[in-house]
């Protein structure tokens, strides 16, 4: 489950990648199988590893922790559109950060476990550059720089269930606003393994879709693409899955798969209407958890 601030989604919305890394496209019909052979696969795995003398209803809940921070950091790889309303795929490495628990003098602390009823946390995400130059679909439109998202977010659990609302801002890229709600089912086949699924809805400002599904009238001349001025609302709809198996207290394999399906403005954009409605992600990846003493 994503904990309190996160540089990965299952959304369609991308993460970061530095400017100049190779990226290898693929075909959608080619993301699908990973979703679904990604899922197969962890689960044949974890089926395998796990004994089932293991498994419970939940994992024994953490008291409070003996760190001010605890970090989650990894490294795999994605699958993924090639930007906001694309029908290219690209293979990119992938980044894991969360942020389980933060604890600071005044303010009080953020996350830990047991995660039931309201908390507030930081949220943010990195969305990697798009140049018009890699793209035939782009050509003429201009080049986004790599965006940075900062904002939080409000969560409410009870039991298994949990309804979340993120709000971001970009300060970096754009200058807009950009969030997601959604409902997660949160379930632990084992003591090892966590299972979080549930539909998402993305909504965007005016100057978000500006910069990434916009066309002004110079960028339409320069392209031939229709002059496209979109305006803020509901950005998409779909869902996401995230199996996690942590094989041992600090190490844990995340895989993530998602679908959004681009609606309002966003759907009706000319870079949409020239790739695709249809958003597909996968990531897998490894990842290490550890906590570090802040405060004296």
């Amino acid at each position: 489950m994503q904990e309190l601030g996160t540089t990965y989604e299952t959304s369609a919305d991308r993460s970061a990648t530095a400017r100049g890394t190779k990226t290898r496209r693929v075909h959608p019909r080619a993301v699908i199988r990973a979703c679904a052979g990604g899922v197969l696969a962890a689960f044949i795995a974890v089926s395998s590893a796990v004994s089932p003398v293991a498994a419970q209803d939940t994992p024994a809940p953490a008291g409070k922790s003996s760190h001010d921070l605890i970090l989650e950091l990894g490294a795999g790889a994605s699958v993924q559109p090639a930007y906001e309303g694309a029908d290219d795929y690209t293979v990119q490495p992938q980044p894991f950060v969360a942020l389980h628990y933060l604890s600071l003098p005044v303010f009080g602390e953020f996350g830990g476990k047991p995660e039931q009823g309201l908390s507030i946390s930081p949220s943010f995400r990195v969305v990697r550059e798009r140049d018009d130059n890699d793209y035939s679909k782009l050509r003429g439109i201009g080049d986004v720089d790599t965006a940075v998202e900062l904002g939080g977010a409000v969560k409410y659990r009870w039991n298994n269930l949990e309804a979340y609302l993120a709000l971001r801002r970009g300060v970096t890229g754009h200058d807009g606003f950009v969030g997601e709600t959604g409902v997660n089912l949160v379930t632990y086949p084992t003591n090892k393994l966590e299972i979080t699924a549930g539909p998402r809805l993305s909504f965007a400002d005016a100057e978000y879709l500006q910069t990434y599904l916009g066309i002004t009238p110079a960028q339409a001349a320069a392209s031939g693409l229709a002059i496209f001025d979109p305006d803020g609302g509901i950005k998409g709809v779909g869902a996401s899955l995230e199996a996690r198996y942590a094989f041992t207290e600090n190490w844990s394999v995340v895989g993530q798969a998602g679908y959004e399906h681009l609606v309002g403005d966003a759907a009706d954009s000319p870079i949409t209407d020239a790739g695709s409605e249809n958003q597909f992600t996968a990531a897998l990846g490894l990842t290490y958890k550890f906590g570090l003493d802040l405060f004296d």
